[in-house]
């Protein structure tokens, strides 16, 4: 099985990145007043979207609920709640009696490709967010909360109407997402938050102290839970009509106590978080645009919210995960700042020490998984 799932896997970083690098090198030249002047729609990009789709919906027991949407696939029962438009995607595959694998290949397919269009403007980041979107695990997410992740990239995609003022657009995308899967109604908020040019994080001895906040509010969440049962049982109801039943109080205890651990990973990505803090104000600068600024605030929300909400505690964490896939957008970001300004020492052992962690990282996390862990590669053929 880990035999399976590392070539698998290599072979589907290294083809995509081997696109994504080809267009990096070659983007310069199209790029205008920092827009890439390119039609979208090459091979070069449609290509790693179409072997991304095509080997994620051949995928076998790839996420923790793969099994409950392969199962209500195959009985033909709609998972979620009034969410229509997922409705709509299961009731047009079951129409056209479409097989299991070109169903998830057709979700997979609309997640990248939404993914993709988000960074259209920043065409040179796709080598970066390929490489982190694996290796740094975001992948998963989008295999496993599959409604979710499809909401979130096409969440991604509406960013840009907050950018350019476009209240109704965004208005129109936010009601679309929320018939895809409903916690996504708490995205609305942001417009207001955001449409101006305000940063709410620019004092980078503000954002450290939060942080720090941040890991010592996880050492009491046990605690902490426990004093805000009433808070917690309020958010279930209002997410919907008993579809999250169960996320009882207990379960959410239970989460926590599973996944509060710690390893090399975590200490490694809390490093690099606080160097990209300590980085940010020249970050800012080098990109000087409204966009990476709000992809900065979500950055920070994301991993505060991760450092303390336990992985586990999948309830109270749901609304904050559309925010988690920023740090790999960032890492992209930063990675790609590294390699315009290589002319400096500290900068050239920083991206290699990026590159190289999160490549071992990545290959560790194989090397030590279990069938229990959903995240071994395997063929839906090799198991059939």
């Amino acid at each position: 099985m880990f035999i399976e799932s590392i070539i698998t896997y290599f072979f589907l970083i290294t083809s995509m990145l081997i696109f994504g690098v080809n267009y990096y090198y070659n983007s310069n030249k199209f790029i205008i007043n920092n827009i890439d002047k390119r039609s979208f729609w090459r091979l070069d990009i449609i290509l790693p979207i179409l072997i991304f789709s095509t080997i994620f919906g051949m995928r076998y027991d790839v996420g923790v609920d793969y099994f409950s949407y392969l199962n209500s696939y195959l009985t033909k029962t709609h998972v979620g709640k009034n969410e229509y438009l997922f409705y709509f995607l299961s009731d047009l595959s079951w129409y056209f009696k479409l097989h299991f694998s070109i169903y998830f290949g057709i979700i997979a397919f609309l997640q990248i490709l939404f993914f993709y269009l988000s960074f259209k403007n920043n065409r040179y980041l796709y080598p970066f967010l390929i490489f982190f979107l694996f290796t740094n695990g975001s992948f998963l997410f989008w295999m496993n909360g599959i409604r979710q992740a499809l909401a979130l990239c096409i969440w991604l995609y509406s960013l840009k109407y907050i950018v350019s003022r476009n209240f109704y657009m965004y208005l129109l995308f936010i009601c679309i997402i929320f018939m895809v899967h409903r916690s996504s109604i708490i995205l609305l908020i942001f417009y207001p938050l955001l449409v101006g040019n305000r940063d709410y994080f620019k004092n980078i001895k503000i954002q450290l102290i939060l942080l720090l906040l941040a890991f010592l509010l996880r050492s009491i969440f046990f605690t902490l839970i426990l004093k805000l049962e009433s808070v917690f049982t309020l958010y279930v109801s209002i997410l919907g009509d008993g579809l999250y039943d169960s996320y009882s109080m207990e379960n959410l205890i239970d989460g926590f106590v599973e996944s509060n651990g710690s390893g090399l990973a975590v200490y490694f990505k809390l490093l690099v978080n606080i160097i990209i803090i300590l980085e940010s104000k020249k970050l800012k600068k080098f990109y000087n645009n409204k966009y990476f600024i709000i992809c900065y605030f979500f950055f920070f929300i994301g991993i505060l919210a991760k450092y303390i909400i336990p992985d586990g505690a999948v309830a109270l964490s749901r609304p904050f995960r559309y925010f988690y896939i920023f740090d790999t957008i960032i890492y992209s970001f930063f990675t790609y700042y590294l390699c315009r300004n290589f002319n400096k020492i500290n900068n050239k052992l920083k991206y290699f020490a990026m590159i190289i962690a999160f490549a071992l990282i990545f290959c560790l996390s194989q090397f030590s998984a279990t069938k229990n862990s959903h995240s071994l590669f395997q063929f839906y053929f090799n198991n059939h």
